[in-house]
């Protein structure tokens, strides 16, 4: 894998992550507002979201897994954080909206 390649992987995490991220804070805001329905709904998007960014993010643990270097870079540091902090909140709106 080239570097372009590897960017290219790192910034597709990026957006999924981040995209997941954004629905699940909004779904907490619906919550909020007792709009259980759309919170749901949000949730839901934000877990495909989520799911998108780990199926990218495999690829370069295949790629590990199979002898090649996987060059740990800011890029993919900062990837990998915005993906777990993602999965954190997921797992929290998932609960809160459970409350309701």
């Amino acid at each position: 894998m080239n570097q372009e390649q590897f960017e290219e992987i790192c910034f597709q995490i990026i957006t999924f992550a981040g995209e997941a991220r954004s629905s699940f804070v909004e779904a907490l805001r619906h919550a909020k507002d007792a709009d259980k329905s759309k919170a749901r709904e949000l949730l839901a998007e934000g877990s495909r979201h989520l799911i998108q960014a780990e199926k990218v993010h495999m690829q370069l643990i295949q790629q590990e897994a199979a002898g090649e270097t996987v060059q740990v870079k800011m890029i993919l540091t900062h990837a990998e954080d915005l993906m777990m902090s993602a999965d954190t909140i997921h797992v929290l709106c998932e609960e809160l909206i459970s409350l309701l």
